[in-house]
């Protein structure tokens, strides 16, 4: 058993699928460490960035031995998971921020979502792309957005919401369930949001990148009085 690395501070998580660099550029320049996903280490050899770890089965990782003259190599061979849900089992860390794991292909996309709400209950994770930011929780979520700001509540499993503020559209006893009912392209209506479920029904919420910071700054405070 390889020991889990732990970390006091948001973690980024790099994959090796669409990134915004100037983005993740900001993201390290807060001095939070970087853990590359295998082949989303490739992604950093042209630029002056330098991974914390790099984890996974390495079937992807170029430069091998330049990276192991750098930060710790993690090579995991089990073929049961993804190198996304690879990094997040091995580290540790009260959030994850996660790039290059959507827009290549959609398959990719929907593994990464899979990862989410499969450590729903034991990891903080932010997906981003280049549009949005994701997160997939369980119970309730409280940020502070401008208003006009695009929101959507998409359902993981059935979920019954007892209510919501600063939507547009509430979610008062509204039910959700794939295929059936959910809540895409809602819109904030003030700066004080509140998504509260009345069960324990796992769901998303999707908001621009642009609010990355809100979205993060909710997620640290809800970890923390969790």
């Amino acid at each position: 058993m390889i020991e889990a690395l732990s970390f006091g501070c948001p973690v980024i998580l790099l994959g090796g699928g669409d990134c915004d660099l100037s983005l993740l550029r900001r993201m390290t320049a807060q001095g939070w460490p970087l853990v590359a996903a295998d082949g989303g280490a490739n992604r950093l050899l042209d630029t002056e960035i330098n991974p914390a770890a790099i984890i996974g089965d390495l079937d992807s990782l170029q430069q091998r031995s330049r990276w192991e003259s750098v930060c710790p190599v993690i090579q995991i061979e089990e073929q049961n998971t993804t190198d996304f849900e690879k990094c997040l089992y091995q580290c540790k860390a009260p959030l994850f921020v996660a790039l290059g794991f959507t827009g290549k292909r959609f398959d990719h996309t929907l593994a990464a979502l899979h990862v989410l709400h499969r450590y729903v209950d034991s990891r903080i994770v932010a997906l981003v792309s280049d549009t949005d930011v994701v997160v997939v929780i369980r119970g309730a979520l409280y940020l502070e957005l401008p208003k006009g700001i695009r929101l959507s509540v998409y359902p993981m499993e059935r979920v019954e919401f007892s209510g919501s503020t600063g939507l547009l559209y509430p979610l008062d006893n509204l039910v959700m369930q794939q295929g059936q009912s959910i809540g895409c392209s809602n819109s904030t209506n003030d700066n004080a949001v509140s998504i509260v479920p009345l069960d324990r029904g796992t769901y998303s919420v999707i908001v621009p990148v642009a609010e990355f910071n809100s979205m993060t700054r909710a997620l640290i405070q809800r970890g923390q009085s969790g």
